[in-house]
Formats: C-alpha cells, structure tokens, sequence
C-alpha cells in the first residue's frame, strides 16, 4: 500500500505543487477511514473522507531506499469538532485556496472560505513532515495534503 512507505525527504511547510502535465500517478480515490484517522486524529469524528495518494519522484526498486509519499484529501468534519478547532486554534483566511492532487480535486468545494492555522498545523504535523490544512467552517470541510504523513503517537 502506498501509505506504507513514510520514510523520506521532509522540509518547508507546504507539500510540493505541481502542474496537471507533471502530476504524479495516484492511487484510485478512497473513502476508508483508517488511514486518515490513524495520521489526522485532530480532525476528530468526521462523517465523511474521500483520500488519494502518490508517490513523489519516480519510484524505481533500483534504488535503495523509501518514496516520498503525497496524501490528499477533503473530510468533512462533525459540527462540535468544528467548533471545538475553531476554539483551540487561531485560523486566519487562508492566502491562497488548497492544493491537492488532481484525482481530490473535484471534491474541494469551491467558493469556500478557507481558513488555516500554523497552531494546528505544527500540531498535526509535529514539525515531522509537510502539511497543509484548509479548513471551511461554513460547510465544516477539511482538506489536507501532506508529503509522508506519519500515524500520531498511540496510534
């Protein structure tokens, strides 16, 4: 499973951006929990997750070594857990829209409000891998996208 391979190359503070033509192969889009539940416990009990990722570069067994791994994905949040970031975390409007991989795409809603916040960020992420989230509190939508999301300790 692509998720499996979480080892790799971290640094900066926003996943790599890149063009349609230059887009990394995806894995087919998925609605199981699990594996967001494992990497994002923040977001608490949300009622809805569509995911997908890729692999960074090109993957080639020649070389020793893990794959960087992209994770995006739009979940939409319980309204208390809403509520309950919207109290723990200082969110600022977002200076830019979310970028995630093209197969999630279609599931960012668009006219939202983005917000984000380098609080819950740095929590999330632990200062361990890259990460962006974009939280909509009108529609109670989270996306993300992360480069080599680890699962949180306890997990």
């Amino acid at each position: 499973m692509v998720l499996g391979l979480v080892g790799g190359c971290g640094g900066g503070t926003e996943p790599p951006t890149r063009t349609a033509s230059r887009q990394p192969p995806e894995t087919e889009v998925r609605t199981d929990r699990g594996p967001v539940e494992k990497r994002f416990p923040q977001f608490g009990r949300f009622t809805g997750v569509e995911w997908t990722a890729a692999p960074l570069g090109r993957a080639d067994s020649r070389v020793p070594g893990p794959t960087d791994t992209r994770l995006s994905g739009v979940a939409t949040l319980a309204e208390a857990d809403v509520q309950r970031l919207l109290e723990e975390y200082r969110w600022v409007p977002a200076a830019r829209p979310p970028a995630v991989l093209e197969g999630i795409a279609p599931e960012v809603p668009g006219g939202a409000e983005w917000r984000t916040s380098e609080e819950f960020t740095s929590e999330v992420t632990r200062d361990v891998y890259t990460g962006s989230f974009h939280l909509d509190p009108e529609t109670g939508t989270m996306v993300f996208d992360a480069v080599n999301p680890t699962a949180a300790q306890g997990s």
